[in-house]
């Protein structure tokens, strides 16, 4: 990737150390968590601007840092063998009528003029593999796209100190996370007379057939976001549960002055953006190394800056917690590099609703998302069941929507010798709609490994199914 300098260093610092807060990756434990804050996991800091100052309550002062947190993941349209097909299409579209198909339209005596428009209306309208690959291609446009993404934490970041004397806890972060998504355009096949003359006239000559032309594309949009985030927090309502006289309370039954105790915490987080957007297209027919590594090709960014603001608010009691936080306030925006006609090569584009669309300018834009979430513990707070929802849907930088819903129950240990365990559910109710089952376990009170594995499945192309979608975290934590 073209990076400059200093950013090619700090990505590649980033990716062989760490992991990113981005909406199509969650951080650490919150791949099965949820955004949902609790104690055990430094990652839910960097989720409600307000978590962090929730752990005054546990200690006077505290710090707490992660060492590293790497994570991957890829998703896939809803497509059997996508590369396969794809790279078939491309063959079929450069081969749309064999040699033995114009010798049974051919009658003696033929010129190129006049077999060129029998061979223009076998292929539209006769041929029944025209019918199969404009299937395949309209298929393809529908449901076919690929997306790979990783990315990381600074190591000892995020960085968090919550110390009673400066009145909350004070929240450092840096991250970047990096994506790429293909996604195709179809042209529907037409063959024109004077095409199917230029067939006919390498026929008749004993030359290669030409390839006919068709603007079928495949369009690659890649990102690398890079962000520093500083926030505060701090108790802004506390409300102690009075004590209660002998008979007042019954084992096991919470009263009405213990459920309505807690503390009530709000924080805002200010974060600075380095953003690199690129997009590129290749018309299918001169994707000449096979679609897969047009996914992976190297790109040419454009950077852009920006700022984003978010602010958020958490109630703790004993037995539960509820919260709510909106992301970039002010919607930060980023410019992607335009592509012009000329960088879609020769020959020039004929169908001009293509043309357009890839040509036009486009700018991705951090809408404001508001996350709600709720926890309720047992009364040694080592069990939790975790609620976290998504109010609305936000693209991501190469325009995927979207919008979460996590559940999840978990055991969070006390204990380094006693592993931490988790286990949920979670489905993006926006884009593609696609829904997981994740699980984690955390040894040593420090390490921890989450895992997200897609519920829908496609086959490759050895006919064996594998899920659509999975994301892997691992991560390294400290507390003192």
């Amino acid at each position: 990737m073209k990076f400059k300098v200093e950013f090619a260093a700090l990505l590649i610092l980033l990716c062989t150390n760490a992991f990113a807060d981005s909406v199509f990756l969650p951080p650490g434990q919150n791949l099965t968590y949820g955004s949902s804050s609790n104690n055990q996991s430094i990652m839910s800091s960097i989720a409600n601007p307000a978590a962090a100052a929730a752990q005054l309550g546990r200690a006077d002062s505290q710090y707490r840092f992660g060492i590293f947190s790497v994570g991957a993941g890829y998703e896939l349209g809803d497509v059997n063998d996508l590369f396969d097909q794809i790279d078939q299409a491309e063959t079929d579209l450069e081969n749309p009528i064999s040699d033995a198909e114009i010798a049974a339209l051919y009658t003696p005596g033929d010129t190129a003029a006049t077999l060129g428009p029998e061979i223009a209306n076998h292929i539209n309208n006769i041929s029944p593999a025209t019918d199969t690959l404009n299937d395949v291609l309209q298929a393809v446009q529908k449901d076919g796209h690929a997306t790979v993404f990783f990315g990381g934490h600074v190591p000892l970041t995020p960085f968090v100190v919550s110390k009673k004397g400066w009145g909350g806890s004070f929240v450092l972060d840096a991250n970047v996370s990096v994506v790429a998504n293909m996604t195709f355009i179809a042209d529907p096949v037409f063959i024109s007379d004077p095409t199917g003359v230029a067939i006919a006239d390498a026929y008749l000559n004993s030359l290669p057939l030409p390839t006919p032309p068709n603007d079928s594309t495949l369009l690659v949009k890649a990102a690398a976001v890079g962000e520093i985030g500083f926030g505060y927090s701090r108790s802004v309502l506390r409300r102690e549960a009075p004590a209660l006289l002998e008979g007042e309370s019954v084992p096991g039954k919470l009263s009405a002055s213990e459920l309505t105790a807690g503390e009530l915490t709000a924080g805002v987080r200010v974060k600075y953006y380095q953003v690199k957007l690129a997009h590129r297209a290749e018309r299918l027919t001169n994707s000449s190394n096979g679609s897969k590594n047009t996914l992976e090709a190297d790109q040419t960014y454009t950077a852009n800056t920006g700022v984003g603001l978010d602010w958020g608010a958490l109630w703790t009691s004993r037995h539960y917690r509820a919260g709510a936080w909106i992301n970039n306030i002010n919607k930060p925006s980023f410019k992607y590099n335009t592509i012009t006609a000329a960088e879609l090569g020769t020959p020039l584009y004929t169908n001009l609703t293509i043309m357009n669309q890839l040509t036009k300018e486009q700018t991705y834009e951090m809408k404001p998302q508001l996350q709600l979430e709720g926890a309720v513990f047992s009364e040694s707070q080592n069990w939790v069941v975790n609620l976290g929802l998504d109010a609305n849907a936000v693209p991501d930088p190469v325009g995927r929507d979207f919008q979460w819903m996590t559940l999840s129950t978990a055991y969070a240990t006390d204990s380094w010798w006693i592993p931490g365990v988790r286990v949920g559910y979670r489905s993006n109710l926006a884009g593609s709609k696609l829904s997981y089952a994740t699980g984690g376990v955390t040894l040593f009170k420090a390490l921890s490994l989450d895992v997200a594995y897609g519920l829908k499945s496609v086959k490759d192309n050895k006919g064996q199914s594998l899920p659509r979608s999975a994301m892997v975290n691992l991560n390294l934590q400290m507390t003192f």
